[in-house]
């Protein structure tokens, strides 16, 4: 048990393996309660106890569409008889259930764990599924925005898997099956697999009495680890430039850099703040320069910059919808010369006070803390000491972060508006 930021904090690992993270926040009636697995659309390669599992592409979240069945009953509807109300979602490195309520929590916890630990699939619910989820990705690849990134890291990557959209592809849609599902559900929603966090008002030492009482019933069914296999990526870009059409009225354009992934996780988060502190300095009215580039119509309102820097994949990426593709093209190519030098004193306190501001409102919000938890226990590194990186990293040090970043790997992802017909 821990203190932090006038919350009590509780963590325990099961008999079974499921780590329970319970988070006490006095003064609150709500409570959110969220059931999660470290798989999400990266998984489509594993190894366990010396064999390689393959599974489809979408597998994961294909799962998550079934998963809201138990014993026959729509487990949404339950859920509402509790005065709770259910969601679900995965991302590439997991896959998350929750519910929120202010009234009691015991019958929708009960109901959560039950149904994640219990798979209810036949051919038939499988099929249904499958028209709603091709129509989910249908919807995806017509928005232009997501069409623009889905491109882009396909664009950076070979072999990663941030290549593959985390719906899968339509053949693999096409094709999923019964058994292709309930093989990833095996390897990867046995208890030992398993998070569950809860942030509440009401008594963590009740709660992890009953879920210890609850589990004691629901064994591991596998013995040794499962491990997520990320294949090898050479520093090259797959595609220097892609282009394509789409019914748009101005055009959108990323230019996206690769660097190699970091190994030390404590690395991968220092650089990663770094990096997104230069580029919210330099992409935001912070910048002197930004209105400038926004009355000159190299930018619209639809620009940003970010960065995602991991243990297994590292990229930084400008994108704008803009009529002039050149010249931000050209933007982007000087703005990394100067990447280092970008962050004024100014602009660095300012944002400083901004993130440690982000950082406390983000304890007040149920499913932010939820997620950035899961996401750190999922990872390997401590959320309550990353909170604190942004008072440990100087002006100094990030200047010197950035000035080790290689932009020699670049690719551009251009969509621009269909030729009319005459």
């Amino acid at each position: 048990m821990m203190k932090q930021y006038n919350m009590t904090i509780q963590e325990k690992t099961l008999a079974n393996g499921l780590h329970m993270i319970l988070v006490h926040k006095p003064g609150y009636y709500r409570s959110l309660c969220t059931l999660a697995t470290d798989a999400g659309g990266f998984d489509l390669v594993q190894s366990y106890e010396g064999e390689q599992l393959h599974y489809r592409t979408g597998c994961a979240h294909y799962l998550e569409h079934q998963m809201f069945r138990y014993h026959g009953l729509d487990v949404t509807e339950e859920f509402a008889k509790n005065s709770a109300s259910t969601n679900a979602f995965t991302s590439f490195n997991k896959t998350a259930y929750y519910f929120q309520t202010t009234s009691d929590i015991q019958a929708s916890l009960e109901l959560l764990l039950n149904f994640v630990e219990e798979l209810d699939i036949d051919a038939e619910s499988v099929e249904k599924e499958r028209g709603i989820i091709l129509s989910e990705y249908d919807m995806y690849d017509q928005q232009p925005e997501q069409r623009l990134f889905k491109e882009t890291w396909r664009s950076l990557y070979k072999n990663h898997p941030l290549r593959i959209d985390v719906l899968g592809n339509r053949e693999d849609i096409q094709e999923m099956s019964v058994e292709d599902l309930q093989k990833f559900y095996k390897y990867n929603y046995d208890p030992s697999r398993l998070t569950l966090i809860v942030v509440t008002g009401k008594d963590i030492d009740e709660i992890e009495s009953w879920v210890t009482a609850h589990q004691a019933e629901v064994p591991s069914r596998i013995d040794g680890e499962v491990k997520r296999i990320i294949p090898s990526e050479d520093a090259l870009v797959n595609r220097p430039h892609t282009e394509l059409e789409m019914d748009i009225s101005m055009p959108y354009v990323c230019v996206a850099y690769k660097f190699e992934a970091e190994k030390d996780i404590q690395l991968a988060l220092k650089k990663d703040f770094a990096i997104q502190m230069a580029l919210d300095a330099l992409m935001s009215p912070l910048n002197p320069k930004y209105q400038s580039w926004l009355d000159q119509k190299i930018i619209t309102q639809l620009a940003g910059a970010e960065c995602d820097i991991t243990t297994d994949h590292a990229y930084l990426l400008f994108y704008a919808q803009t009529p002039k593709v050149e010249a931000f093209i050209e933007l982007v190519n000087e703005l990394v010369k100067d990447l280092g030098q970008s962050l004024t004193q100014e602009n660095y306190q300012a944002l400083k006070a901004r993130t440690i501001a982000s950082n406390i409102r983000g304890l007040d919000a149920f499913e932010n803390l939820a997620i950035e938890l899961l996401e750190a226990k999922i990872i390997g590194y401590d959320y309550w000491q990353h909170l604190n990186l942004v008072n440990e990293v100087s002006k100094s040090e990030i200047e010197e972060l950035l000035q080790t970043l290689d932009f020699t790997n670049q690719t551009i992802t251009t969509i621009l508006p269909k030729a009319s017909k005459s």
